[in-house]
């Protein structure tokens, strides 16, 4: 039985989603969210017996467990995104699957860095960004790393930490873009395992949907095994080269399926 809306306070029916809307949002069934919350601390909160969720709380948990959750459920959330996307025509359907080395632009890669602390790899970041010409305000770009740092680190097991800011920066960029950076020795960056990071990404998106579409793509590919070749890539070309080769891989896997790209 539905629950009557004007029972509902309006700060919930306002900033809130109801658990059947974020189920149709992240294209996960209500009871795996339920389990999410009992098992994962999804936050959220129970008027009247039923979940309600805050959109922000959801993606800063999004964040946090993208890449400890089960691989089936990352390409759930992965495609019910990305379907949301073509269909307002944010995104395009091509044969190629080039989303990911298309936004890493040529001059955003650095391999083997000499850096050794956690603030030297996110001014590093913000630097390099800046250097591919798609970032309007440097410093803003590197105070939300900062903030997004604080919330709990982005590093993840394997060695890789996925930088991002804490929210979407659409005033700070001016579209999508991924950058990479390789440290010539791992750097202490956080990891809740204990073990030192040596390859970074930052993802820039102007939305909360790039933005997660993004995190779940990246994880799905780290999760078919990209990591060890990125640590052993000789050249930013090799960098690009390994990122649409494993976009390819996961095309072919998906019979009778094609894969969008940005415009």
């Amino acid at each position: 039985m539905s629950e009557d809306p004007k029972s509902i306070p309006e700060f919930v029916k306002s900033e809130y989603l109801s658990i059947g809307q974020l189920a149709s949002n992240l294209g996960w069934s209500i009871r795996f969210i339920e389990g999410l919350v009992r098992g994962e601390r999804l936050p959220g909160l129970q008027f009247d017996g039923t979940w309600y969720f805050r959109r922000d709380e959801v993606i800063d948990w999004l964040e946090q467990k993208i890449q400890t959750l089960d691989s089936n459920r990352v390409i759930e959330l992965e495609k019910r995104v990305e379907s949301s996307l073509v269909k307002e025509g944010i995104y395009r359907r091509l044969i190629a699957p080039d989303r990911l080395a298309s936004r890493l632009p040529d001059d955003g890669i650095i391999l083997d860095a000499d850096l050794q602390t956690k603030n030297d790899v996110l001014r590093a970041l913000a630097a390099l960004a800046d250097s591919t010409g798609l970032v309007y305000d440097r410093e803003y770009l590197l105070a939300s790393l900062f903030d997004r740092e604080t919330l709990c680190s982005t590093a993840m097991p394997g060695g890789v930490a996925l930088c991002h800011p804490r929210r979407p920066i659409p005033m700070a960029i001016s579209t999508q873009f991924l950058c990479f950076l390789r440290t010539r020795e791992p750097v202490y960056f956080g990891s809740d395992t204990g073990e030192d990071t040596s390859v970074f990404f930052l993802l820039c998106a102007p939305d909360d949907r790039s933005h997660l579409y993004g995190l779940a793509h990246i994880a799905r590919i780290l999760h078919h095994g990209a990591l060890d070749l990125l640590k052993e890539a000789a050249t930013p070309n090799a960098v690009k080269q390994i990122l649409a080769d494993f976009e390819n891989r996961i095309q072919r896997s998906e019979q009778g399926t094609d894969t969008p790209s940005l415009q």
